[in-house]
């Protein structure tokens, strides 16, 4: 995280985080990712498995109204191909939807959650004037996509106001949860989780339009799964474990 200059004062002593910014608006950022997973199938040993992956996300907002907005993600790891989805957002700007165009998948970005995917929106700050020390509830739907809806549930607090190189920045902590139900039939993947995943994050924002200058994220997860065998095998599903722990740092890059 950058550091955070403390300032003397921001008018009132208020601010306003709502993520706010005009259609065509573009922004880039370096993510650096470490994600471990340790999964078992039935009584064989745990299998441990760790990545660290560094790629570039290039967010670019199509659309904004009242309603929410529509914002295109291009991530690309260094010397990498480029995946690209979207992302629709509430009228608070709130994550309400991801709407994949290319998939992105875990072996190649490392078992991404929503807080390195799209730090702004995860658990975005309510959209009013808000005092350092303030707090509230995180409580909105989310639909992934190929998933059903689920409820993302915290609370978030802005920490304090500041500058960082040059820029009107307030800090904001937040700790949310988000269960992930798989269908009743198996999945593309050849596998149905079903479990929690629980995120911390530390993010600070540019206090002129709300965007992520900075973030710190740490995601959990802890899954029931059931094993497909692929298509046209015989074979009956077998039932195992899967734990994900995803560590991730965020800096934004086109400033």
């Amino acid at each position: 995280m950058a550091a955070l200059a403390l300032l003397g004062g921001c008018r009132d002593g208020t601010v306003r985080l709502s993520f706010r910014p005009q259609a065509g608006r573009r922004y880039t950022y370096r993510i650096a990712v470490r994600a471990t997973t340790v999964t078992t199938v039935a009584d064989e040993e745990p299998r441990r498995t760790s990545i660290d992956t560094v790629f570039f996300a290039t967010q670019t907002v199509l659309s904004r109204s009242r309603d929410g907005g529509r914002i295109e993600v291009r991530a690309h790891q260094e010397r990498g191909p480029t995946q690209t989805f979207i992302v629709r957002l509430d009228r608070s700007a709130e994550l309400a939807e991801v709407q994949t165009i290319e998939g992105l998948p875990a072996r190649t970005l490392g078992n991404l959650g929503l807080s390195e995917i799209f730090p702004a929106a995860a658990a975005a700050p309510p959209d009013r004037s808000l005092a350092p020390g303030e707090r509230w509830d995180i409580d909105t739907t989310v639909r992934l996509a190929q998933a059903p809806t689920a409820r993302l549930r915290g609370k978030g607090r802005l920490v304090a106001l500041g500058r960082i190189r040059g820029v009107d920045a307030a800090r904001v902590t937040s700790s949310y949860r988000l269960p992930l139900r798989g269908s009743s039939t198996p999945n593309d993947n050849g596998l149905i989780l079903d479990g929690t995943q629980r995120t911390t994050t530390d993010v600070a924002y540019s206090i002129d339009d709300g965007a992520v200058l900075s973030a710190e994220a740490r995601t959990t997860g802890s899954f029931g799964v059931t094993f497909f065998p692929p298509a046209g095998t015989p074979g009956s599903p077998v039932a195992g474990t899967l734990s994900v722990t995803v560590s991730s740092t965020t800096e934004r890059v086109d400033r």
